[in-house]
C-alpha cells in the first residue's frame, strides 16, 4: 500500500541512495530501469546520492552501467569524494590523518590538504574515519590517540552499518566511530554524508533549484529520509515491510513497500493530470 502526501509531479530533482535503494549488493531491485525511463523522458533531474565511503562516483557509474542502467546524465555525490571539500570550506587546509580507503585519502589530497600517514607521531588537525574493511586494533590505538585536544573529529557517514546481499548488516563508519570514541573518549562529531546538511547543499548548488523542487528517495530513515526533511525536501521512504521509527518525530510524504513501486504512482499521477485538463 502506498501512502502519500504530497504531489510528485511538481518536483523537479530526484535524489536516490543507492544501496538498499536502487541496489543491494550486486542485485538491482525490481522496477528501477522501468522508474528512471520514466524520469528521464519527464526530463527530470536524477542524483545519486550516496554515503558509501569506499567507493568513487566512477566506480558506482561503472556499477550502474553494468546492472544496465542508462546514467549517463544523471549526477552521482558519494560522501567520500565530498569529505576534501568539506574540510577546506570549514578549515581552509589541513592536516589529516585518514582512517579509511585510497580514495578517501585521494579526495582529501585532491582538495589540498596534508595528509599524515597512519602511526605518525606529527600533530594533526583533523581524523578523517570511513569505512575501513582493513581496520585494525593498531589503528583504533593510533586514532584515539591522535585524537587529542583541538583534533576535530570526521566522519565520513554516520551509518552503523548498511544491508548486505544475503540480508546481513555490513559493519559501516559508524560502528566504527563508536569504537574510536570509546576508547578516546571524543564527544563532538562531524559528518560529511546523510543525514547532515552538506551533501544536500551540494546538490542544491549544482541543480539550482530549492529543497522544496527536490524529493529524496531512500530506505533508512535516519539517514535518507530524516536528511531530507532537515533540508527541506520532500521524501519517499522505501520501508521494505518495516514501519517508520517514531522517535524522528515526523512522517515521510511517501512510504511504499519497494522502489518499483514509484513506477505506478508516476503512471497514477500523469493519468490524473490527464484527465484533469479535460
Amino acid at each position: 500500500m502506498i501512502k502519500m502526501t504530497m504531489n510528485m509531479a511538481n518536483c523537479t530533482t530526484f535524489i536516490f541512495d543507492l544501496d538498499g535503494s536502487v541496489y543491494s549488493g550486486s542485485r538491482m531491485y525490481p522496477g528501477v530501469q522501468e522508474l528512471l525511463r520514466l524520469l528521464d523522458l519527464k526530463q527530470k533531474q536524477i542524483y545519486f546520492l550516496s554515503n558509501n565511503s569506499t567507493d568513487t562516483a566512477e566506480t558506482i557509474r561503472e556499477k550502474l552501467r553494468g546492472m544496465g542502467l542508462a546514467v549517463q546524465r544523471s549526477s552521482i555525490l558519494v560522501a567520500t569524494e565530498l569529505v576534501g571539500d568539506y574540510l577546506l570550506e570549514k578549515y581552509g587546509i589541513v592536516r589529516v590523518k585518514t582512517f579509511g580507503t585510497p580514495a578517501l585519502q585521494h579526495s582529501i589530497k585532491s582538495a589540498g590538504h596534508i595528509i599524515l600517514s597512519v602511526g605518525s607521531k606529527n600533530p594533526c588537525d583533523v581524523v578523517v574515519v570511513g569505512r575501513d574493511p582493513s581496520f585494525t586494533y593498531e589503528k583504533l590505538h593510533d586514532c584515539a590517540r591522535s585524537l587529542t585536544e583541538g583534533v576535530k573529529l570526521v566522519a565520513v557517514n554516520p551509518d552503523l552499518y548498511h544491508p548486505g546481499e544475503d540480508g546481513s548488516r555490513v559493519p559501516e563508519t559508524g560502528a566504527l566511530i563508536s569504537a574510536i570514541q570509546a576508547v578516546s573518549g571524543a564527544t563532538e562529531l562531524e559528518s560529511v554524508g546523510k543525514p547532515y546538511y552538506y551533501s544536500f547543499k551540494k546538490i542544491m548548488e549544482q541543480s539550482s533549484v530549492k529543497p522544496q523542487s527536490c524529493i529524496m528517495i531512500g530506505d533508512n530513515p535516519y539517514t535518507d529520509i530524516q536528511g531530507g526533511y532537515l533540508a527541506g525536501m520532500h521524501t519517499v521512504w522505501i520501508s521494505h515491510g518495516q514501519p517508520f521509527p517514531l522517535d524522528l518525530g515526523f512522517k515521510p510524504d511517501i512510504t511504499i513497500p519497494s522502489i518499483g513501486e514509484l513506477v505506478h504512482y508516476l503512471l497514477i499521477e500523469e493519468v490524473m493530470h490527464l484527465e484533469g485538463n479535460f
